[in-house]
């Protein structure tokens, strides 16, 4: 029985072979990965859709974040790439640092996307004359200077240098002040639910004795009304922290600043309130035109004028506003 079915099985590929290498060629042309990434328009997610806060006001329209469409390349997104002028080939060392993998720079993100939820709430709680309080801070790893002077890695959650322990952003720059030049210094760091201890050696930068990394803040925040959000695991970085931001506020107060208008927009955050730029504007844009936003909110700078340009070249119908900070937006959104 088991000799019969092999001789047929070895005789239908023996007269279907060009058949069957045909399908293996096409199926390792789809699936093999290129080193680089494609960059397309993308959509929008309903910002409203994302947060949760208790008696919440009603909001007759919707506020949106854009995002960029990401694709690992392979052959046949890459041909189709070339061919397309909305679609941009990014080499994969660009989308990272130096001497960095690409699991490294989504941690960032991850990190990013934390650090600006804490500004956006308290931005909009603080806005909307609501209860909220710092109740603690943790401190992160998110970017490495120089990785000669320590052996930290991204996403290290700082918690003691040497026998300090590490409360907030503020008290580690206090700590790390009073060492001096070639100090070697102890840290204990946790990451992914693991504690370690690494070493850094202080290097001058700048004129001040520092030890080679960029810090993020993620604060542990308590509010009234509470306030919870749902975010999937594959959102993340900090490019949405404006609109989470008008969307908590939004909620926060009986103003409706959509009043039935769909709003989609781009820009970081910080604790002031103050909008910074991002990437990948353009494709941002059109995603906001696929899904035909009434609004576009874009950060001021470099980010306002490639809109601008790509408005008047394609005639595109929607009101851009200009961002600068909340108050700013929030008084455009009000006329």
């Amino acid at each position: 029985m088991i000799n019969k079915l092999y001789e047929k099985i070895k005789l239908y590929i023996k007269e279907n072979y060009k058949f069957l290498l045909g399908i293996l060629v096409i199926f390792f042309l789809a699936v093999f990965k290129l080193p680089f990434f494609i960059d397309a328009p993308g959509g929008i997610i309903n910002v409203n859709d994302k947060v949760e806060i208790e008696n919440s006001n009603d909001i007759n329209g919707s506020i949106n974040l854009s995002y960029v469409t990401e694709l690992n390349a392979t052959i046949p997104t890459y041909l189709f790439a070339l061919l397309n002028k909305d679609y941009d080939i990014i080499p994969q060392e660009e989308m990272k640092y130096d001497n960095e993998t690409i699991e490294e720079a989504m941690k960032r993100s991850d990190i990013l996307l934390k650090e600006s939820v804490s500004y956006s709430t308290y931005v909009a709680y603080k806005k909307a004359n609501k209860e909220i309080n710092i109740t603690s801070s943790e401190v992160y790893v998110a970017y490495i200077i120089d990785r000669n002077t320590n052996d930290l890695k991204i996403g290290d959650q700082i918690l003691k240098i040497d026998d300090t322990e590490i409360k907030n952003k503020e008290q580690l720059n206090e700590v790390l002040s009073k060492y001096n030049e070639n100090d070697t210094i102890n840290i204990k760091v946790k990451n992914d639910n693991k504690e370690y201890t690494r070493t850094a050696k202080m290097k001058l930068i700048d004129g001040k004795a520092a030890i080679g990394i960029l810090i993020s803040e993620v604060y542990d925040l308590e509010t009234t009304p509470t306030i919870n959000y749902k975010f999937d695991s594959s959102e993340t970085g900090p490019s949405g922290g404006l609109m989470l931001t008008l969307a908590i506020y939004d909620y926060l107060t009986d103003e409706d600043l959509t009043r039935g208008r769909k709003i989609v927009g781009t820009g970081t955050i910080d604790f002031d309130g103050n909008v910074g730029e991002i990437g990948g504007v353009k494709y941002k844009l059109k995603g906001a035109i696929k899904n035909k936003a009434d609004i576009f909110i874009v950060p001021a700078g470099e980010n306002y004028d490639e809109v601008m340009n790509l408005v008047k070249e394609n005639n595109y119908n929607i009101k851009i506003i200009k961002a600068l900070n909340f108050d700013q937006v929030v008084n455009e959104l009000k006329k």
